[in-house]
């Protein structure tokens, strides 16, 4: 994916980031959720997105939620479908249109939850 190299490129120079404390690239903050099915992102305050939907863009705003599977899959409302790795420097997630990228982070889930397996990584 073309984020390996964005994701070495910030994350030369950048503080590690606390478990628990989940930033994107974009500067938006997450908390960490877990279930069976993978990991759940869900950002502190309401994002917005401009999304092009080939006529006009559009403004989705509201609090986000990043669905990472464990089969490498991902989904949101505002970009729909994608994929997520673990990289060296982080993880990111790659939508058809745009990518989110979580440099310096490792996905920890919280104290008592189900702890997803996964081999996503390239």
């Amino acid at each position: 994916m073309h984020f390996i190299r964005t994701l070495i490129t910030l994350g030369l120079g950048l503080a590690p980031v606390m478990a628990g404390a989940y930033t994107s690239t974009d500067g938006h903050g997450y908390n960490l959720s877990c279930n069976a099915n993978g990991f759940v992102l869900t950002s502190k305050y309401p994002t917005e997105r401009l999304i092009d939907n080939g006529s006009k863009l559009i403004v989705k705003r509201g609090i986000e939620k990043i669905f990472l599977g464990k089969s490498c899959d991902a989904y949101t409302t505002a970009f729909g479908d994608g994929t997520w790795a673990w990289e060296p420097g982080g993880f990111g997630v790659d939508f058809a249109d745009y990518v989110i990228l979580f440099p310096q982070a490792t996905l920890t889930c919280p104290a008592g939850t189900v702890v997803p397996r996964s081999n996503c990584r390239r």
